[in-house]
């Protein structure tokens, strides 16, 4: 398992580098000083870094102890793997369906995937974090949220 991890924790680094430097032509702040381009690209560089090293340092020190089997069929893995599809589903949906949307659909499924049973929870659970999610980008960060391709 360690093997996998120094892996993992390899390409994690090789994101991170690749992130600044393919970010590294863009403004970092804007004239009024607000984050510009680059700036939350290079925040997740560093912490996919951060996070890849962290992962050496603990394939490091577990080295010395036995790999454990890891069975890549099990129930909790096929869910990761559902929402993963369901997610490249959510990201080609954001072009077409726009944001509020795909939201509206990607959010109340992912819930029921986790387990969550009363419906009224997952509507109103699912309106707040659209309308949250919303009122955060185009007001506090001043940044368009993807639209309908329908609606222009």
């Amino acid at each position: 398992m360690s093997k996998q991890n120094s892996i993992v924790g390899a390409i994690s680094i090789i994101l991170g580098v690749s992130i600044i430097t393919l970010s590294r032509n863009m403004n970092m702040f804007d004239e009024s000083g607000m984050p510009g381009d680059r700036f939350w690209p290079y925040c997740l560089a560093w912490i996919f870094i951060g996070l890849g090293l962290l992962q050496w340092i603990d394939a490091y020190k577990k080295r010395a102890t036995s790999d454990i089997a890891v069975d890549l069929a099990s129930p909790p893995v096929r869910k990761v793997y559902l929402v993963t599809g369901i997610m490249a589903v959510y990201a080609v949906a954001l072009c077409y369906a726009g944001f509020i949307a795909s939201s509206l659909i990607l959010i109340p499924t992912i819930m029921r995937i986790m387990g969550e049973k009363r419906p009224i929870f997952i509507c109103i659970t699912s309106a707040l974090m659209v309308a949250c999610i919303y009122v955060a980008f185009t007001t506090v960060f001043n940044s368009p949220l993807p639209e309908s391709i329908f609606s222009e």
